[in-house]
């Protein structure tokens, strides 16, 4: 089930959140839930949206558990899919054919 359209603009706001993704992991040593990646875009709406496609296509990978080891709330991760990690790698070389 697609939630938003795969648009030119949709490409560049999944790689915005891909790379958002990816950043967030390496700087924290940990995957950010939905509500950290979201304010991280800073955008809630078209960012969920967004965040759907990118799973619907299998580019980023979802799980539960709990948002850290003294709460007992259970929080959404996102992680990148190697085939997210593909996709920004080809986007990178896409970049450098053009510019």
């Amino acid at each position: 089930m697609i939630h938003e359209k795969l648009t030119p603009g949709s490409l560049r706001a999944l790689v915005r959140l891909l790379t958002a993704v990816e950043d967030f992991s390496l700087a924290h040593g940990r995957d950010p839930y939905t509500r950290e990646l979201l304010g991280v875009l800073r955008s809630w709406g078209y960012g969920e949206s967004i965040l759907l496609l990118a799973w619907d296509l299998g580019l980023v990978e979802r799980y539960d558990d709990y948002c850290n080891e003294r709460s007992r709330r259970v929080c959404r991760f996102n992680r990148l899919s190697e085939r997210g990690r593909e996709f920004l790698r080809h986007y990178g070389e896409l970049l450098k054919l053009l510019g």
